[in-house]
């Protein structure tokens, strides 16, 4: 990103004031005296850029009096009427924006920022579309009317998602990297990267690094996301389907094995066996259905080819039918006697887990505050006593009950969750097996209704003497509609297997695109890219003097990403340590790690995502050198797709200044006096 040029406008009595400045490709120097205006231009970048939050505050509190109350001019105070800024910046792409945010405006708020297609200050204002977009409001990061989501695109980010000090995730806001590209001068020489605003983002600063230096971290981290995603869908395909399994083959009595409840990369197919429970018994699905078509057939022949059935043949069929309702109806009576002691035994298993529970729970407690010294110290609880309700807190299992030896906490912790387990594991067990009784209940029910309904028929016949059958004539049909409804319900089976077959798949694959996920934070690459970052950052610590250590001993760290002096980070520190560092070191530290955030991006094959562009704000802080600060001029003078921006005094010297420059190419911005001039 570059920033051609920025404009003030100030509306007053007396006509329009303000300033205009337009910048250099390379290097800008703001050049003017304390109290000039260097601060309230450098401010007005900021705040066109929606980027104000990096000095402090919000809107236009940040900007100074002159810009939004009133100025003293030519001896006069001069009252503002109402006050905007331009700011036009182009991307790397080539294209050209103009930002126009009212400072002081009776009809905009200061949350509007209007972007205006092409060179409005640098080159003649032409027609063109204006879209207004607005932040510091609620999407102003995500909407394609927020101002930062617009700047975010404009510069061809897609912001990662980072995690945050609660445990969730938020986006990278644009405004905690520009926190690294633009330093003012009250708070900005504090720390590496310094005045991020507060979004909740964990270690923020090493967030930036990592994506300025555009690491593998973020693109790691999105696929060990996605496929921890894809892995919840999976499971939750299966666990839907299995539930889908488990209520076919309760409706129909089916026995459905090998099918883990879990998803398992090891499931096949050609493991699973269905049989359908007649009665007692078990059959393979095919077997059955093959029964029934048989038993069809031979009906089939009987009354088509057979002898014409007598009513003594109904009646030994009336007899065989009885015996079976009376067969059917005992094993109704036992299928429910034993479903209700099933459902009994659960409930006494689910009392006992809770009691069990309610132990562990509080052996447990007891047990942790022992081991956080609450013995040792003769805490209440310590001595066998909850300091909340106070009550007994035994060490025992058995108090009172036994005399002798007696299990300690630790012993009944391991011993109740033992039990606890255990009782899960009886529960579940309890639950299907009602279940399945459930499933016999109801297919005996089924028969038991069918047979009732054959008897009716062969009284009938008994009755009638009839020619046909129709005993025989309703069996046939009974057949007919299991036989359709199996098949029907083999079909289900069948997509089920089959999608059981998918997601085991799904989930080979998924397990094997995880092993190719680094295993460690940072790839081979990403440490790569930091040691050149490291490397940088050491010569342009040299370059600008630093001294308070020795420069090849510091190195940055790869956890936090920011330097360190034997395993302490690297700062000012006022002690007697041999990492001790003076306050104008310190800042020629910041100035390096800035820069070689920059350079490390830049390099060939580097990869990296600085926007190209450095905002500084007084970086001769604390009476830094006047050969450090012309290191600094030299080092962003000679840094490819870098535009610098340095507002500074230089000691308010013209000699200083003068030999800080020598030789340097720059665009000199006097501002003189005051910054805020008579615009014409």
């Amino acid at each position: 990103m570059r920033i051609n040029a920025v404009k003030l406008r100030v509306a007053t009595g007396e006509g329009d004031f303000g300033f205009f400045v337009k910048f250099g490709k390379k290097l800008t120097i703001i050049r003017g005296n304390n109290s000039s205006g260097k601060s309230t231009l450098f401010l007005c970048l900021l705040y066109a850029l929606g980027m104000e939050e990096i000095a402090g505050g919000k809107n236009e509190a940040i900007l100074p009096y002159a810009t939004k109350d009133h100025f003293m001019y030519d001896g006069r105070r001069i009252e503002v009427l109402a006050s905007e800024v331009y700011l036009e910046v182009t991307n790397g792409s080539g294209e050209v924006l103009t930002f126009r945010r009212a400072i002081r405006d009776p009809q905009k708020s200061s949350k509007l920022i209007e972007v205006l297609d092409g060179t409005w200050l640098t080159d003649r204002p032409h027609t063109s579309r204006i879209r207004p977009t607005y932040l510091h409001d609620a999407g102003g990061a995500q909407k394609a009317e927020g101002f930062h989501n617009l700047l975010e695109k404009f510069l061809g980010y897609e912001l990662p998602s980072v995690p945050t000090t609660s445990g969730g995730s938020t986006k990278l806001y644009l405004q905690a990297i520009f926190a690294a590209i633009a330093v003012e001068q009250k708070r900005g020489w504090t720390d590496y990267i310094a005045n991020i605003p507060f979004f909740g983002i964990r270690d923020a600063r090493t967030r930036v690094v990592e994506f300025l230096l555009d690491l593998d971290v973020f693109s790691t981290n999105a696929e060990r996301n996605r496929l921890n995603a894809e892995s919840v869908v999976i499971a939750t395909a299966w666990d839907s389907a299995f539930q889908a399994l488990q209520s076919i083959s309760q409706d129909n009595s089916f026995d459905v094995a090998n099918v883990p409840s879990k998803v398992s990369a090891l499931f096949l197919t050609s493991e699973i066996v269905v049989q359908k429970r007649d009665g007692d018994e078990l059959f393979p699905l095919h077997t059955y259905i093959a029964k029934l078509k048989s038993e069809h057939e031979r009906i089939e022949q009987r009354t088509t080819t057979g002898p014409e059935p007598k009513s003594s043949e109904a009646e030994s069929a009336l007899d065989l039918g009885k015996k079976e309702l009376f067969r059917l109806a005992n094993l109704y009576d036992t299928a429910v006697s034993t479903q209700a002691y099933q459902r009994a035994s659960v409930k006494e298993y689910e009392l006992l887990y809770r009691e069990a529970a309610d132990d562990l729970a509080r052996n447990r407690t007891a047990l942790k505050l022992r081991k956080l010294g609450a013995e040792e110290f003769e805490v209440a609880l310590a001595s066998d006593r909850c300091p909340t309700c106070h009550q007994t807190v035994e060490d025992s299992l058995l108090t009172g009950l036994i005399e002798g030896p007696q299990m300690d906490l630790e012993t009944n912790v391991l011993y109740l969750e033992k039990q606890a387990r255990m009782l899960e594991r009886q529960i579940a067990g309890g639950r299907n097996a009602a279940a399945e009784s459930d499933a016999l209940i109801h297919d005996l029910s089924r028969k038991m209704s069918e047979t009732r309904e054959w008897l009716a028929a062969l009284r009938s016949d008994v009755a009638t003497d009839a020619v046909e059958s129709r005993a025989l004539i309703r069996r046939q049909v009974q057949i007919e509609t299991e036989i359709e409804r199996l098949q029907t319900v083999q079909t289900e089976l069948a997509k089920l297997i089959d999608k059981f077959q998918m997601l085991a798949k799904q989930l080979q694959a998924n397990q094997s695109r995880r092993k190719m996920v680094p295993k460690e934070y940072y790839s081979d690459e990403d440490k790569r890219k930091i040691r050149v970052f490291e490397k940088l950052f050491r010569a342009n610590a040299s370059s600008f003097e630093y001294e308070s250590a020795e420069v090849k001993d510091i190195h940055v760290n790869d956890e936090t990403l920011v330097p360190f002096l034997q395993n302490i980070e690297l700062r000012e520190i006022k002690t007697d340590i041999k990492a001790d560092s003076s306050a104008s070191d310190f800042v020629r530290l910041i100035l390096s790690y800035l820069l070689a955030l920059h350079q490390a991006s830049s390099l060939p094959g580097g990869g990296g995502r600085h926007p190209g562009i450095l905002l500084f704000d007084e970086p001769g802080q604390h009476s830094m050198a006047q050969s450090s600060q012309r290191a600094l001029l030299l080092q962003i003078v000679g840094a490819p797709l870098l535009q610098g921006i340095v507002a500074a005094s230089f000691d308010e010297s013209p000699e200083v200044f003068k030999e800080v420059t020598r030789g340097i190419e720059f665009e000199l911005v006097e501002l003189g006096a005051k910054s805020i001039q008579p615009l014409f």
